[in-house]
């Protein structure tokens, strides 16, 4: 696995192996997200805040994007939210009518290893990973998943 020292400011970059994480939320939900536990699938990771309003209409179209597959079961979404707040997260799943089973509060913020693993910045962005765990596209058109999955 490639170190994170020698990754650069800009991210993790296309052709690298993803960082690993686990992500386990808070409370009465008991939802959590492997990124290992996905080997086999392309998985499609959505960065994104209720306050930054183009990543999270980039996060709809994402989930918009996964709904049109024709073969969903091989693509897996997984949503995290950077809010300060978890009531604002959880308000703006609800109001986006978004799916609260891939979509995840990062409690730890801009503190968390995610969001320094990836090297996340204002507007956020997302990343397609292969069932490899190779990072095949960064910040990409939602618009382009079908076509990137087939290549």
């Amino acid at each position: 696995m490639l170190s994170f020292a020698n990754r650069g400011k800009e991210g993790v970059k296309v052709g690298q192996t993803a960082p690993a994480f686990r992500i386990e939320e808070d409370g009465t939900s008991g939802k959590s997200f492997d990124l290992k536990a996905e080997k086999g699938k392309f998985v499609v990771l959505s960065f994104w805040a209720g306050y930054d309003a183009l990543s999270r209409v980039s996060d709809i179209r994402m989930q918009a994007a996964i709904d049109r597959l024709e073969n969903q079961e091989n693509v897996r979404l997984v949503s995290i939210s950077y809010d300060t707040n978890e009531n604002v997260y959880r308000e703006s799943v609800r109001l986006d009518g978004l799916d609260e089973s891939t979509h995840y509060y990062d409690s730890d913020g801009e503190k968390s290893a995610i969001f320094r693993d990836f090297r996340l910045r204002q507007g956020f962005g997302n990343y397609l990973i292969n069932p490899d765990g190779e990072i095949i596209a960064r910040n990409f058109d939602p618009e382009n998943l079908a076509q990137l999955i087939c290549q």
